[in-house]
């Protein structure tokens, strides 16, 4: 039986093993046969668990018994003034003033549950990895000691470990996102900030682009592959994406029914669904007889205006497995695409990112406006389209300099 009572206790997350063999203590909120864990910032072994709850624990294990204790009194006060209970009321008051500022790793423990809890399985994996990355560069250090000197010395081990300057990037926006946060819940001194001009000005990667030509691509399309196979498959989605706007997988695996007619099909990107709830982008891709053979050899034969189009996740699928489901389809179309590329003699390896800029690049090389291949693609303004076509293929610009000298 469901009771109206919030259960409140800190306990290890044993799903998690960390180094020296220990589990992160997490708060766990229960509340009418609900349950979710939070990052308190402390961890401890097997061992240190069992000690922690002896009389007379001293040292380092009585700071976190003491830790633990703190923990569960703030969260059970509150949570007794706080009627009905709300689980998103309850976090908004507490956790970003009480434990999120504790230290960097309970920073991000905090931010990947409550993105888990929104179902943004993707977000808190990036984040996770961003987390992961700080933590073996520093296991303790608290949020407000991020200062200039440690996002440069940040850097500078990233990069010797063999890591890109891009991943650099990535990594510290999420920190200064986490930071962001902070600030907002008065945890973080906004004077401290340590990002922006004449501070620690977080690089940007410029990877140079690369796409197909139009005659690769018609390799592609007439290259054979044994009927059923998942060689097929991945051959036959890769010209999907190519073919409808460089879709991607996560979209493709939510098409419905509704999102096809006879002529056209149309679909809001999963990725800015969140972004641009107020004025979403639908982006309008024409059928033509390739599109058309693919829905018949993969696509349910009718399907309703809310069924799936393709089996690649089910209706009932928790968003967490039906990422799972779309993460692995993608590994096989791209693993056997990487196959199709080698055997080719590509020098680019194929994947479907490589299907969603070889069609963008295409349009544009064919004289297609760049405003429409901005709307094709579904980016909110152009000049998102610009940066997106900033760095140029190695090839294309060659030819481009070669009216440099044509006399």
């Amino acid at each position: 039986m469901k009771t109206d009572r919030v259960g409140v206790k800190v306990v290890p997350d044993i799903r998690r093993l960390k180094e020296k063999a220990k589990y992160p203590l997490k708060l766990r909120i229960t509340y009418k046969g609900d349950r979710k864990y939070y990052g308190t910032g402390l961890d401890a072994t097997d061992e240190e668990w069992e000690a922690i709850h002896q009389d007379n624990v001293k040292g380092d294990l009585r700071k976190i018994k003491l830790g633990i204790a703190e923990a569960e009194v703030k969260a059970a006060t509150l949570a007794e003034k706080i009627v009905p209970f709300s689980f998103k009321q309850f976090e908004d008051q507490f956790f970003e003033k009480a434990i999120r500022a504790e230290s960097v790793r309970s920073a991000f423990d905090t931010q990947i549950a409550r993105l888990e809890a929104n179902d943004q399985w993707g977000t808190a994996c990036s984040y996770r990895t961003a987390g992961n990355a700080l933590y073996r560069f520093r296991g303790k250090i608290r949020l407000e000691d991020v200062d200039q000197d440690f996002l440069q010395k940040f850097e500078k081990w990233f990069l010797g470990e063999g890591m890109s300057i891009t991943t650099v990037g990535i990594y510290l926006r999420a920190l200064r996102a986490i930071i962001n946060i902070a600030i907002d819940s008065g945890t973080f001194k906004k004077d401290s900030y340590p990002f922006g001009i004449r501070k620690y000005v977080i690089p940007t990667g410029r990877n140079v682009k690369k796409a197909l030509s139009i005659d690769q691509i018609k390799k592609i399309f007439n290259y054979p592959t044994v009927p059923g196979s998942n060689q097929e498959l991945a051959k036959d989605f890769w010209i999907f994406t190519y073919l409808c706007n460089g879709i991607n997988m996560m979209d493709i695996a939510r098409l419905k029914g509704k999102d096809i007619d006879a002529k056209f099909i149309r679909f809001i990107r999963e990725k800015t669904k969140r972004t641009k709830k107020g004025d979403p982008v639908v982006i309008t891709a024409a059928r033509n007889s390739h599109i058309n053979a693919v829905l018949a050899k993969w696509g349910k034969a009718d399907p309703s205006p809310d069924e799936y189009v393709f089996q690649i996740i089910e209706a009932e699928d928790p968003a967490k497995t039906a990422r799972t489901k779309i993460q692995q389809f993608t590994k096989v179309v791209n693993k056997w695409m990487k196959v199709i590329g080698e055997d080719l003699k590509f020098e680019l390896p194929l994947t479907t990112y490589v299907a969603r800029h070889s069609f963008a690049t295409i349009l544009l090389r064919s004289g297609a406006p760049i405003m429409f291949a901005s709307q094709s693609l579904g980016h909110s303004n152009v000049i998102t389209t610009q940066k997106y076509f900033a760095g140029f293929d190695l090839d294309a610009q060659a030819e481009y300099t070669k009216a440099l000298v044509n006399f």
